[in-house]
């Protein structure tokens, strides 16, 4: 098997074991009118993407079993963009880096409703610009 097939192999593993764990908090469509969306492309790196149309679906009981599903796939991240309908213009990007031993927090909160600026990640840190 070659690493590019290795590399697709564990994309697809991934891809249906984190739209497994956000199936069973909320319902999936690609054009921003449900809560999440896993974006089903593979661009070939130790990466996947989900974007979060619904801001409960970044509470940490959900990220935090995303972040189990790395354990078994170290060397790969989560990244999760927020992405609300009708919010593209007036909120910057924002989101967090989900990796098997951290959680970068990239959120800014005081763009958030005042129920979500209180989110907090064990483990988690704010991003920098390395990152």
């Amino acid at each position: 098997m070659t690493d590019d097939d290795e590399q697709a192999r564990l994309w697809a593993e991934l891809y249906d074991r984190i739209a497994a764990v956000l199936q069973r908090h909320g319902t999936e469509d690609p054009h921003a009118r449900a809560d999440y969306f896993v974006f089903d492309d593979n661009w070939g790196g130790p990466e996947q993407r989900v974007e979060i149309n619904n801001l409960a679906m970044l509470r940490p009981p959900i990220v935090k079993e995303l972040q189990g599903l790395l354990r078994e796939y170290p060397d790969w991240k989560i990244v999760v963009a927020v992405d609300v309908r009708g919010k593209e213009t007036e909120w910057p990007p924002m989101g967090l880096i989900v990796r098997a031993h951290e959680i970068i927090d990239g959120l800014q909160r005081q763009y958030l409703p005042e129920a979500f600026r209180d989110l907090r990640y064990e483990g988690s840190r704010p991003g920098t610009a390395s990152d």
